[in-house]
């Protein structure tokens, strides 16, 4: 008889942001001007759950809601016990609050420690159930590292179950197609990336669950290791409201002007794209500066104006060593500041012009994914960044990869810019299994100690860097758009890495750096990085790694993997999309490859097939052409995305793209606010039209 532990979250309803939620002074959300709804991934675990308790057909089985958060969260309980819930419990407490994820995972493990003892009698056959991520985090870390903390195996990206031989089979996206797998142990941490059948709530639950007294746990009845904002790996430097979109956003109401749009996008010559290093000036550790006072390096544009204004100061003062600075200048240097700083700042930053040694120390590597013959472009984007990083640190960028048979993989990546290859070659890594990978991984970091490692945001990364992170005790941001180094030279922090990546769905940004741990660790987004041409002639060193493995750290069984089948060639000019709009697999073949052979014969442009994961899901197309964050981030000259809403995980994957055009009936389709041009109404009419037009262009 197994039971369900489903963690919910209650969280901002992020499509009620308007510019009135931001606080003008900090750029912060003000999360009270937003109403609050139970987070829609948390709501799919639910029913997920509940049917596993159907298809089960035991009806002694207990499904308890665990959720943590302030006394107000009692409303996403409530709505459990509405729906399919027997029990909910509630961790709240104020010394809970500003947890990170590392923060927020323990106590919830915490929780469940305490519920399967009080409330399960201890059994250990359990399922813990829990959305793919929170939309006002976005991270996916919580329950892989939930599941670290209590040492159980974790099967992410979950999207269907079935209750064969006694026991549940799982079927899991993973890069480039699904996975049919069943733990070989409970319990076991369940993540749900899409369950489309929800649980209603009935008229005598409803009334049950508005009577029903709320379990509440706090920091005592726990005793969590980590708690709040003194156990977080992590803290927030800065929050502020993306920047304006450079997408056109401009409707079409004439086929033939979207036509030529078409033909003239696909023709146009690719603009040269400038890359992090260039936009911003390469970063030098304080002792390679030619004047020891710059602090031009500052995380925070307001530190780096600060540190201008006292170098300023200085030289009309004639200081050239902070030895001539007694208690007199320091007033001096606050006159002459006009109340941009008072003394005890003025002291504070006097005491970070002394801090020149780095923060942290050791190589920069890059956990590399491969699908057995060759690394992901995910990897080399990566390695492209680290290299940069490594450079501006004066130290070597390494990449850490495991698997079977995985030496004819490490030239590439030397020739990508890696210095070493730490190769970790076992039977038992054939497959990507999470709690083995983690062992290795973080055997192999324990052992020599570098300082950041990054991981590409896809669904083994996702997972993975999770688990490995919490293990070796780092701090980890998830999802990053932005990675530099930089100083906070009057918190002491020299030469650390600023993390930057979208959360609520995109509409926020922040700059996030890791704290109490001994290395940085960031998944970054796909097709956001840039990788360096290869140069075969570069030398680097492999290192052959050994960890102990045994059949007792493989965690899952794989029943069956489905891969994409055929070839696609996502680094062609132009790619068409399409989504559920398009209804069938005839009619999605029919009107994408009708719009191909129009744009391909008229503009000689290289024509590829895309596929949101919906039309996947649906069997319009195979897993090898899906776009997106949980397929392939792609970035042609041209995206045509055809009946499809525009989800934030499709958006992701082609933020690169040059120029993106949709077609969508509904006016209020979110893929609107991320397009150059689009055009409402019906695929089905338009695109015959538009092929027509297209052809008949001079």
């Amino acid at each position: 008889m197994s039971h369900y532990i489903v963690l919910v979250k209650q969280v901002p309803d992020v499509s009620q942001i308007t510019d009135n939620a931001f606080d003008p002074e900090t750029g912060n959300l003000i999360r009270t001007r937003l109403p609050s709804v139970i987070n829609e991934h948390d709501a799919q675990a639910l029913a997920f759950a509940n049917q596993m308790r159907v298809l089960s057909g035991d009806k002694d089985t207990k499904l308890i809601c665990l959720s943590m958060g302030p006394p107000m969260a009692e409303e996403v309980l409530r709505y459990s016990l509405a729906r399919c819930a027997d029990d909910v419990v509630l961790l709240t407490d104020r010394a809970l609050g500003g947890a990170d994820t590392v923060a927020t995972a323990n106590p919830l493990a915490y929780g469940v420690r305490k519920i399967v003892a009080e409330k399960f009698g201890g059994s250990s056959d359990y399922y813990i159930i829990a959305g793919m991520q929170s939309v006002d985090g976005d991270t996916a870390q919580v329950p892989a590292q939930l599941a670290e903390e209590l040492k159980l195996p974790c099967i992410a990206y979950a999207t269907e179950a079935e209750f064969i031989n006694e026991t549940f089979r799982f079927t899991r996206i993973i890069s480039g197609g699904s996975q049919i797998v069943e733990a070989k142990k409970l319990p076991v941490v369940v993540t749900v990336a899409k369950y489309e059948f929800p649980v209603y709530p009935t008229f005598s639950r409803t009334r049950r669950a508005n009577k029903s007294q709320v379990s509440q746990w706090t920091a005592s009845d726990i005793n969590a290791e980590y708690i709040g904002v003194k156990g977080s790996k992590t803290r927030v430097i800065r929050v502020f409201p993306p920047g304006k979109t450079t997408r056109k956003c401009q409707e079409i109401t004439d086929v033939k002007e979207l036509a030529r749009i078409l033909v003239e996008a696909a023709s146009a010559e690719v603009k040269a794209q400038e890359t992090e290093a260039e936009k911003k000036k390469h970063y030098l550790l304080p002792d390679d500066r030619p004047d020891k006072f710059d602090r031009s390096f500052e995380g925070l544009e307001k530190e780096a104006q600060d540190y201008k204004l006292l170098m300023d100061i200085f030289k009309e003062m004639g200081i050239q060593d902070l030895s001539q600075i007694d208690d007199a200048k320091k007033e001096q240097i606050v006159e002459k500041a006009d109340g941009a700083y008072r003394v005890k700042a003025l002291e504070d930053m006097l005491d970070g012009l002394k801090a020149n040694t780095p923060t942290y120390s050791g190589e920069v590597w890059v956990c590399a994914e491969h699908d057995g013959t060759a690394p992901n472009s995910a990897t080399f984007e990566l390695l492209g960044k680290a290299r940069d990083l490594a450079d501006s640190l004066n130290v070597e960028c390494g990449v850490v990869i495991a698997g079977e048979n995985i030496q004819p993989m490490t030239k590439d990546l030397i020739a990508a810019g890696a210095d070493k290859v730490y190769a970790i070659e076992h039977p038992l890594l054939k497959e990507f299994d999470p709690t083995a990978y983690r062992k290795a991984i973080a055997t192999t970091i324990e052992r020599h100690k570098p300082q950041i490692v990054l991981y590409g945001a896809t669904p083994q990364g996702r997972v993975l860097a999770p688990m490995v992170s919490y293990r070796v005790q780092c701090g980890l941001t998830a999802d990053c758009t932005g990675l530099a180094i930089n100083d906070s030279s009057r918190k002491g922090q020299i030469a650390c890495l600023f993390q930057t990546r979208p959360a609520l769905g995109g509409n926020v940004m922040a700059t996030i750096c890791t704290k109490d741990s001994g290395c940085q660790m960031a998944t970054a987004r796909p097709g956001v990085m840039q990788a360096l041409t290869k140069d075969y002639s570069r030398k680097g060193q492999i290192i052959n790694e050994q960890v102990e493995l045994t059949e007792e750290d493989v965690s899952l069984r794989i029943i069956k993997t489905e891969m994409g089948t055929g070839e696609v060639n996502f680094d062609a000019e132009v790619i068409i999309s399409g989504g559920k709009g398009l209804q069938d697999r005839t009619n999605f073949e029919n009107k994408i490859k009708s719009l191909m052979s129009a744009i391909s014969g008229k503009t000689g442009a290289a024509v590829e097939l895309g596929a949101s994961r919906t039309a996947v899901e649906q069997g319009f197309a195979e897993r090898i052409h899906q776009v997106g964050q949980t397929g392939t981030a792609v970035g042609p000259k041209l995206y045509v995305a055809m009946g499809i809403s525009g989800a934030i995980q499709h958006m992701i994957g082609v933020a690169n793209t040059e120029v993106i055009v949709a077609i969508n009936t509904d006016p209020n389709a979110p893929i609107f606010k991320s397009a150059d041009y689009y055009i409402i109404g019906d695929v089905n009419q338009i695109v015959p039209k538009l092929v027509q037009e297209i052809q008949a262009a001079e």
